[in-house]
């Protein structure tokens, strides 16, 4: 497979001009569309970024001017091939900056995407390949997302449930945490539930809770559907 080109240091490609604000939103699209089935909007977007519906417009259209994004105003925002491959050299720097933080600088799960935010747009591809080197060529990040490689390939394992979903009885893994936010990180993980971890779940009640035990420690938690929507399991 042919390499995507590569960003250079002073952030162009293709002889366009990538700002680190173009890269975020880049980022942020290719994940809401892997988790909306490719449905992204104008909303979702002022949602995830915490600015206003205007703001957004004015980027997608700055996006869809340089060919990065397939976009019609009340349209699905999409992604253009360069544009994936733009956002897929971002997330490969993010989630390398995130899980240096966590295995060298002992970070905690929940505090190392804000710092990854800022790093992501200030590392080489060279620095990449040294920290995925010094890492022991990690396939994901501590959150259980996958690493696109030095190729821009990246695992599309779609073999995975919404804790949720699971039947009751089952024993399962847990492969990704999904929320960003720092106070449910926080919480899943002073539960003990964070990638790599087996849960057996116990009961799903009319109301909505969950209770799971985390069979390395034997501790049951409660979690509300809203929560245990963010663990995917197998």
């Amino acid at each position: 497979m042919n390499k995507p080109n590569q960003r250079s240091a002073d952030g162009h490609e293709d002889g366009v001009t990538i700002t680190p604000k173009m890269e975020d939103y880049l980022r942020r699209i290719y994940r809401l569309q892997q988790e909306s089935e490719g449905r992204v909007s104008n909303s979702n977007l002022a949602e995830t970024l915490d600015v206003t519906r205007a703001t957004v417009t004015s980027m997608l259209d700055t996006l869809s001017s340089r060919g990065l994004i397939d976009w019609q105003r009340y349209r699905p925002v999409r992604l253009t091939a360069k544009g994936e491959a733009t956002a897929l050299q971002v997330l490969r720097r993010h989630r390398l900056v995130e899980t240096m933080l966590a295995e060298l600088f002992g970070y905690a799960l929940s505090e190392v995407d804000a710092e990854a935010d800022v790093l992501e747009h200030h590392i080489s591809s060279r620095l990449c390949q040294t920290i995925e080197q010094e890492l022991g060529m990690p396939q994901t990040d501590p959150h259980g997302d996958p690493i696109p490689d030095s190729d821009l390939d990246i695992d599309r394992t779609t073999d995975v449930s919404s804790l949720p979903t699971v039947a009751e009885s089952s024993t399962v893994e847990v492969t990704r945490l999904l929320s960003q936010d720092e106070e449910i990180l926080e919480y899943l993980v002073s539960l003990g539930i964070e990638p790599g971890k087996t849960l057996s779940l116990d009961e799903i009640t009319p109301i909505g809770m969950i209770t799971v035990t985390v069979e390395s420690t034997a501790r049951q938690a409660n979690l509300p559907r809203r929560i245990a929507s963010h663990v995917l399991v197998k």
